[in-house]
């Protein structure tokens, strides 16, 4: 990428912050001062400034900046934070967004893993500030793509490791380098101690529990998975599992835009497949 211009945010955390999250850094890229904003949320391993977004920038309306956000989890902060702190974190943007720069239209959109943050945003306890829509490219579950990258032994004993750790009350606790460690970050324990995957898009979802996920959705949502996504094992009909999520989300709320990136990989490498994708958001983004 050639060198580009952003415009800094320093989000410090306010004193009466019960949740004692740490200071965050917001990044606004050109064209700055814009009245909409689309929050772009990174995958594992990932982070602001690691993406090439030069189509996405280029193909959205005028009305729109793209913001990307360093989060607790970003980088190589993957693994040893949660789910819980992407929402408190990118809350803690939106909130910035709406009431100091009066922000009028935000969309989150999620890359990979990003696209569980988005969901979990918008579903979460919490009760976050609204959004105007939601936007996820290259879903897929960390659980099934963890099977594609390592033996299915060494996975079954990181996760009898990390089982070990949860039920002890140590879900914060760092796993050893020589185990997979976002298996902690996808478990969270509930009311009578029954422990649930934090998990948004595997194949072997029921529909019910695709029905409580998506089901909580009231705002447009497009949904771009790549069409030949390497994370995605292939026995997985990628296809079925695009119409079972369009199914449990509430009639009318699925764009019709939503469909296969075109020839892409999971990361979405391609120039022709960026400037595909690029030209759907934005059409999407006008759509709302």
């Amino acid at each position: 990428m050639a060198p580009f211009k952003v415009v800094v945010h320093p989000l410090t955390s306010e004193p009466t912050d019960s949740s004692h999250s740490p200071s965050l850094t917001a990044y606004e890229s050109e064209p700055f001062s814009s009245p909409n904003a689309l929050v772009f949320i990174h995958g594992l391993t990932a982070g602001p400034h690691t993406t090439d977004l030069t189509h996405l920038q280029a193909a959205l309306p005028s009305e729109y900046s793209i913001w990307e956000l360093r989060m607790r989890s970003s980088y190589s902060g993957w693994g040893y934070s949660s789910l819980d702190n992407d929402v408190q974190d990118l809350t803690r943007l939106v909130r910035y967004l709406r009431e100091d720069l009066k922000i009028k239209r935000i969309v989150l959109m999620g890359a990979s893993t990003g696209c569980q943050g988005a969901l979990e945003y918008n579903n979460h306890s919490s009760q976050p500030p609204r959004v105007d829509g939601y936007i996820l490219t290259s879903p897929v579950s960390d659980r099934e793509a963890a099977n594609t990258l390592w033996s299915s032994e060494a996975l079954a004993e990181s996760l009898a490791v990390a089982k070990e750790l949860i039920d002890q009350g140590k879900e914060c606790v760092t796993m050893p380098k020589k185990h997979v460690p976002f298996l902690q970050r996808q478990s969270r324990r509930r009311d009578g101690g029954a422990l649930l995957p934090l998990d948004y898009f595997a194949s072997d979802i029921s529909d019910e529990v695709l029905a409580d996920k998506f089901g909580r959705v009231n705002k447009p949502l497009l949904i771009l998975p790549a069409e030949k996504d390497e994370m995605v094992p292939a026995s997985v009909d990628k296809q079925l599992l695009l119409e079972r999520w369009s199914t449990a989300a509430p009639k009318g709320v699925v764009s019709e835009l939503s469909g296969f990136i075109p020839d892409a990989d999971h990361v979405v490498s391609s120039s022709e497949a960026q400037k595909w994708l690029a030209e759907r958001v934005a059409k999407f983004l006008s759509s709302i």
